[in-house]
Parts: C-alpha cells; structure tokens; sequence
C-alpha cells in the first residue's frame, strides 16, 4: 500500500479568525498583535504587500497602519483557540488518523483510500470554509516533509485552487521544485542549520537532498538524514496520534501598567495561578513543584532589569486552587522587593503527573479538584476571581483592538449583535456548535505564533 498524508494549513490564521466574522476585513490588511499589543505576531497577505515585518514593535508601525488603513487587532486567544478546535474536528471526519500539529496545522492519513484525492481534499476545503469561514490549503505526500512541501505549493500557485498532491509530479519538474526552495525554507531545518549548509556549500532542497548522508549526518545529526530521506520519498516521520504528555503549564503575562505593591503583584498572580489550575483541571494532572516569578522591563532606561523567581516542591501532587494558591503568595513574598516596578509575571508548573497519584505513602493528597463537580468546573474555566482580588486591573494587559470573544463568550456575542459594525458572516457560523457537537474529540492546543 502506497502511504499517502495530507497538510492541512489555515490560511493566516489568527487574520482569518478575525475576519470570519467580520466580513468587512475582506481585502483590507490585519495585522494581530502580540499580548500587551507589543508586537507583530501575525499578518494577512494584504499586510504581507505593505512589507510590515513579523515581529515588528507596534510603535513602530502605527503611522503605516494608519497611513494605509491597516486594521490593528489585539490577540483573542479565547476566539483562536475555539475555531482551531472546530477546524480540527471538522479535519478529523476525513481520516481515521490525525495529528494535531499546531493550532491552524493538522496531518491525516490517506493511505489506502482508493478515491480521487484531489476532490476529498477539495470537499473538505470547502466544509472547514463554509462551516468555520477560515480558508485552508491541503498538500498532499508520500512523507511528512513531502506534504509540507507540497502545502507551500497549494499556497502559492492559485492554479491548483488550495490543493495538491506532490507525488503527480514528473521527477524532472520535483527536481527542479526543489531547486527553488531555499534549504532554510525546508521543514525541520530552519536557520541554524542554514548557515552549517551554506557552509557546504548546500544551498536549497535539491542539493541538501544529493549531499552524502555521512556528511549531513556528522553536521547536523541523524534527525537531518531523516529530514532527507523523507524529501527523497522515505517515511521517517509517524503520525503522533496522541499528544506527548505534557511537562509543564506556563501561566504567564506582561502586565498593562508597571505595578508596584505587593497586593497589586499578587492580584496579577492569584489570576494567573487559577489560569494554570485551568490547565491542571482539563488535562488530569497535579504538580510536584511550582515556580513564580517577577521581572522589570528590560527596555526600561529608568531603573536597572531584575528577574526575581522561587520554587517549591511538593511532597505529594497537587490539584486545586485551594492548596496552589495560599503557596503562591507565600513565594511572592519571599522575592518582592518594594523598590522595583515590575513589568511582567507568571507561575509555572512543574514535575506533572497524573491525577490522583501519591508519591510518598504517608504524605498528604490534596483532593481539592478529585471531584470536580461541572460547577465547579465552569468556574475555573471562566477564572472567576472575587472583587477584592480583581484589585484596580491595572495588572491587566493592554487589549485596546481586541475583537469579541464570538464563540465562548456569551457577552461578547450579545454585545455584537447590537453593534452593526461588527455582524458574523452567516447562519452557518451560529450553527458551528450544533454542525460539530456529534463529535467529541477535542484538542488542547498551543497558542503560538502562526501565519
């Protein structure tokens, strides 16, 4: 049987979420901006033309934008989050076999099916795009690396309408596809190894995958010689069906302002402390050890950087908020200082295990969450923190351009429905719940930077 896997890539993917229910962005540049609306983290191809960089200060562009009638959105993870999973499950009622690879990339497996590829990808383009409004492109490949490759294409030529299959290629017009493709642009390599290939003189696929394998391998390792080998037509890479476990839950934040008391610095913590609890809860996991930390702005010329952090172990895991937070603020004020002004905080955890298990026999178990009534789940999901801890805000990361949170917050889509600048694009999108609510696989997913 001849192995046959798919990409499927969303297109611009925090931009299109933005657009999927405004559908006066259409045409108009995005750009999305990073927590605290620091910088660039995402761009519309619109945004792309004008030459504003990934990563560039938001300062810095704001006369362009303004110039060219860019729209500045903050990032809405709640919003990106809940359609990547809608993408994923519409994804997976194509293929038994599916790897979540990121929150807008997913792998199926195709081997087997004798139909015509080309329009099962093109049905399930269409489905994603008219159930979610978020457009994707499918390559096709007898290899991870192959299907990567073949994405690229999908993207870049309109002629193959978002879909292609690598392997339909005569071997002369792959080789000279690969000609074209820089050996830093090949999936799995990236800039450091660039610069050791370059120096081989290797300079795009073609020539990385002619090189001799000892050679490679003596540079970069033996994971590059797989990186070849598939590109050659060798499956080296599986599917990952199931998510590695996880190692630790970072809960962290740029606050909006500089906060200088203790009570402010804890109330920034407390909430990110229960963000991280969240976590525990959705994944069935307790932690062995937590770390907290502080830190100054590092751009700051006023006042010196500083990187305050504390750890603590834990005899037996832990699971609730009850037991987590009353520690957290123990650690902070072990390395508060009052002098400082501190920009940025965050809780981290560590050593995580599995509900419900005990390392030493006599210890205590913390029960806190064992039995989470759907209660008090709902909570924790919403991070519903009392009056006296929400404080003033001020901790709270600038958000000026944010959209409404449309498919988790039920606020949010009431307040939309009376403001008739922002109207969702159809019934269809209203009716994504219902059109995915057979399917109850779900993903939990990382929220990174993507285009």
């Amino acid at each position: 049987m001849i192995k046959k896997l798919a990409l499927i890539d969303c297109n611009n993917f925090y931009a299109s979420c933005e657009r999927a229910f405004n559908p006066k962005l259409n045409g108009v540049p995005i750009v999305v901006l990073s927590n605290n609306d620091g910088c660039v983290i995402a761009r519309s191809n619109e945004a792309k033309a004008l030459g504003i960089p990934m990563g560039e200060p938001y300062f810095k562009m704001r006369d362009l934008a303004k110039a060219n009638g860019v729209v500045v959105c903050s990032s809405n993870y709640a919003l990106y989050g809940d359609m990547s999973n809608r993408v994923m499950r519409i994804i997976k009622r194509y293929s038994p076999e599916q790897e979540v690879y990121s929150i807008d990339e997913s792998f199926i497996n195709l081997s087997g099916m004798s139909i015509d590829l080309i329009k099962y990808m093109q049905q399930l383009k269409k489905q994603v795009k008219n159930w979610t409004g978020i457009p994707v492109c499918v390559g096709m490949g007898r290899t991870k690396v192959l299907a990567k490759l073949a994405n690229r294409v999908a993207k870049k030529y309109a002629k193959f309408n978002g879909v292609f299959d690598i392997d339909e290629l005569p071997k002369a017009r792959f080789n000279n596809l690969l000609k074209t493709v820089d050996i830093g642009d090949v999936w799995g390599l990236g800039s450091k190894s660039k610069i050791k290939l370059n120096a081989l003189g290797l300079s795009n696929a073609l020539e990385f995958c002619g090189a001799n394998k000892s050679l490679i391998q003596s540079v970069l390792g033996v994971s590059a010689v797989r990186i070849q080998k598939e590109l050659l037509g060798e499956s080296c890479l599986a599917l990952e069906l199931l998510r590695p476990a996880k190692k630790q839950i970072v809960s962290s934040r740029s606050f909006g302002h500089s906060l200088v008391s203790f009570d402010e610095v804890n109330q920034a913590l407390t909430c990110l402390a229960r963000k991280a609890v969240n976590k525990l809860v959705v994944d069935h996991l307790g932690c062995l050890s937590m770390s907290v930390f502080i830190r100054t702005n590092p751009f700051s010329k006023k006042q010196a950087y500083v990187n305050f952090s504390k750890s603590i172990k834990f005899v037996n895991p832990l699971y609730s908020d009850r037991a987590l937070l009353p520690v957290v603020s123990q650690l902070l004020r072990q390395i508060y200082q009052t002098q400082h002004q501190f920009y940025k905080g965050g809780i981290v955890l560590t050593r995580l295990v599995p509900r419900g298990a005990q390392y030493d026999l006599f210890g205590r178990v913390d029960k806190g969450t064992l039995t989470l009534d759907k209660a008090s789940h709902k909570s924790l999901l919403s991070h519903v923190i009392s009056a006296n801890e929400i404080g003033n805000n001020r901790w709270l990361s600038n958000a000026e351009h944010r959209s409404p949170r449309y498919t988790t917050q039920w606020q949010d889509r009431k307040s939309t429905r009376l403001n008739s600048s922002h109207k969702p694009i159809s019934y269809a999108v209203f009716c994504l719940k219902k059109k995915t609510q057979t399917n109850t696989h779900t993903h939990t997913l990382p929220a990174a930077t993507h285009e």
